[in-house]
C-alpha cells in the first residue's frame, strides 16, 4: 500500500525519516553489550558499528506498559501514575488528547506507519490506533507448540506469580522463520521501505522476542548448543546486605530456576530468542539498505527494558541493573550530520529522552510538555561531557514509590517504603556489595538523591 509518489530522498521539506525499533524485553545480552558472552546479535552489532551504542541506557520503568507508554508520550511514570500493564493514559482524563511522538511527528509533515508492539499491545486501544496514518502489523510473536510439548521443565506449579507462571516456558517450534508474527511484522516494514512516499516517514517496528515464552525455530536453539551455555553470574548470598523492599521485589522464581537444573536451558531460550529477534532485525535494516532511503533515514533501535535470567531473579519489575539497562543505538547517518567515526556512548541515558531527541535530530520544533532531554549532543560526540543521571521508576502499590538513580559510576537505589541500595558499579558491576550504610558515600548518596522525582503521582486504577 504506497502512500503516493516519491517527490525526493527526503520527502517534503527536506526533512529526515526515522526508522524506530522497538524489541520486547531485550537486555544486554547481544553481542556489543557484553551481557552474555555467548550472545548472538550480528545485525543489531552491525548497526552498533555504524552508528551510537549508549553502554548505559536505562529504562523510565522496569515494565512494559510504563515503560513504553513513557517512551511514547515523553513523561515519567511518577508524573502520570502508569506504573502497571492495566493503565492506559488515554483512560485519563488530563492525558487523553496527548499529543505521541508519533502524532508529533504526524502534526509537522510525517506519515507514521507502526506495525507490531510499539505500545503495549499490537491492537486494541493498547496499540494506540491514534498515533499512526496506517497499522501494517497487528500481531506479534511465535506461534506456540502443541499443548503436549510445553512447559516440559515441570516448573510451572511453582512459580510464585501466575502471569510468569504461564510465560516462563521456552521449546523449539517446527514453523519456520517467515511463518511468525515477528518475522511478518518485519516483513511489513521492509514492504514499506521498498515503496515510494511523497511525505517523509516515522516508520515503527515493534518485535516481541525476546519476551517470554520463548518459543523459537529449532534453528536458534541449535545455534546456542545446550553443553556449551555458560550460566551468569550469582552470589547465593547476595540479598544479605539489602533492605526487604529489594527482597520483595527479587521474589522466589529465580531460586526455584536455578535450583531446578533446569537454568542452562532457560539461558538457552533466551539467547536463542535475542538472535531470533537480530534475524527479523537485521531484515528490516537490509531493506533500508537497499532502498533509496538509506542517507536519509536515522534509525533507532531499543529494549522496553532489561530481564534477569537468574543473576539476583527471574523476571522484570526490579530496579538493578539487570532489569534496567537495555540497549539503546542511535544511527544518523554521514549525510545528516552524523560522525563518521561512531563510537560508543559511556553517559547514562534514558529513554525518557527518545521524545525529544527525535524532534532535535529531525529538526522539528522542541515539544516544550515533554519531559526528558535531548541526547542528540551525545549522538554526535559521544565523549561529551554529561552531568545527567538516569532516573528509573518501579512503584508496585504495596511499597512504592520506588526509584534508582544510575550515574557514570553508581547505581543508587530509594525505596519509598524505607530501605536504600547503593552500589559502585565501576568496581562491582553484578552490584553484590550494598555501601549505602557506608559513612564513606553518604555524599555519594546525597548527590544521587536530588534527582529523584520531585511528584510521585497515585497509581491510576482502571474504572
Amino acid at each position: 500500500m504506497a502512500i503516493g509518489l516519491l517527490s525526493s530522498v527526503s520527502g517534503a521539506g527536506g526533512k529526515p525519516n526515522v526508522l524506530f525499533i522497538a524489541v520486547d524485553d531485550l537486555n544486554d545480552w547481544v553481542g556489543c553489550l557484553g551481557g552474555h558472552p555467548q550472545a548472538k546479535t550480528p545485525h543489531i552489532d552491525s548497526l552498533a558499528k555504524r552508528g551510537t551504542l549508549f553502554e548505559q541506557a536505562h529504562c523510565a520503568a522496569p515494565l512494559c506498559n510504563p515503560s513504553r507508554t513513557s517512551v511514547m508520550m515523553g513523561l515519567r511514570p511518577s508524573t502520570t501514575g502508569i506504573y502497571g500493564n492495566l493503565n492506559w493514559f488515554r483512560d485519563m482524563p488530563p492525558y487523553r488528547d496527548w499529543v505521541t511522538l508519533p502524532q508529533y511527528f504526524r502534526a509537522h509533515g510525517y506519515v507514521a506507519w507502526g506495525g507490531g508492539k510499539l505500545y503495549h499491545q499490537p491492537h486494541g486501544k493498547f496499540s494506540d490506533p491514534a498515533s499512526w496514518d496506517y497499522q501494517y502489523s497487528t500481531r506479534m510473536g511465535t506461534p506456540h507448540p502443541p499443548a503436549a510439548l510445553r512447559y516440559r521443565h515441570g516448573l510451572k506449579k511453582e512459580f510464585s506469580n501466575v502471569i510468569l507462571a504461564r510465560l516462563i516456558d521456552w521449546a523449539p517450534i517446527e514453523q519456520p522463520l517467515q511463518q511468525t508474527a515477528d518475522w511478518k511484522t518485519a516483513e511489513g516494514a521492509a514492504r514499506f521501505l521498498k515503496e515510494d512516499h511523497e511525505k517523509p516517514f516515522f516508520l515503527g517496528c515493534g518485535i516481541y522476542l525476546p519476551h517470554l515464552p520463548w518459543y523459537l525455530p529449532r534453528e536458534y536453539f541449535e545455534m546456542h548448543p545446550l553443553d556449551a551455555i555458560q550460566l551468569p553470574s550469582h552470589r547465593p548470598d547476595d540479598f544479605e546486605d539489602i533492605p526487604e523492599a529489594g527482597r520483595r521485589m527479587a521474589a522466589k522464581d529465580g531460586a526455584i530456576i536455578r535450583g531446578s537444573g533446569k537454568w542452562k536451558e532457560a539461558v538457552q531460550g533466551c539467547l536463542a530468542a535475542g538472535s531470533f529477534a537480530d534475524a527479523c532485525v537485521g531484515h528490516v535494516l537490509r531493506a533500508l539498505e537497499k532502498s533509496r532511503y538509506a542517507d536519509n533515514t536515522i534509525v533507532v533501535l531499543w529494549g522496553d527494558h532489561g530481564y534477569d535470567v537468574g543473576e539476583k531473579k527471574f523476571a522484570k519489575s526490579a530496579l538493578w541493573e539487570q532489569n534496567t539497562r537495555t540497549p539503546l543505538i542511535i544511527y544518523l547517518p554521514e549525510a545528516l550530520g552524523g560522525n563518521r567515526e561512531a563510537s560508543s556512548c559511556r553517559r547514562p541515558v534514558s529513554l525518557l529522552d527518545l521524545y525529544p531527541t527525535l524532534i532535535d535530530l529531525c529538526g522539528l520544533p522542541p515539544n516544550g510538555r515533554v519531559e526528558g532531554r535531548t541526547i542528540a549532543p551525545l549522538v554526535r560526540d559521544p565523549k561529551r561531557e554529561w552531568p545527567y543521571p538516569a532516573v528509573i521508576t518501579h512503584s508496585p502499590h504495596w511499597h512504592g514509590p520506588n526509584h534508582a538513580v544510575r550515574s557514570e559510576s553508581f547505581h543508587y537505589i530509594h525505596y519509598g517504603r524505607g530501605g536504600e541500595e547503593l552500589y559502585d558499579v565501576s568496581k562491582d558491576p553484578n552490584q553484590w556489595r550494598n555501601l549505602a550504610g557506608d559513612s564513606k558515600y553518604w555524599a555519594i548518596k546525597k548527590g544521587l538523591r536530588k534527582w529523584l522525582p520531585e511528584t510521585n503521582a497515585p497509581h491510576f486504577r482502571p474504572n
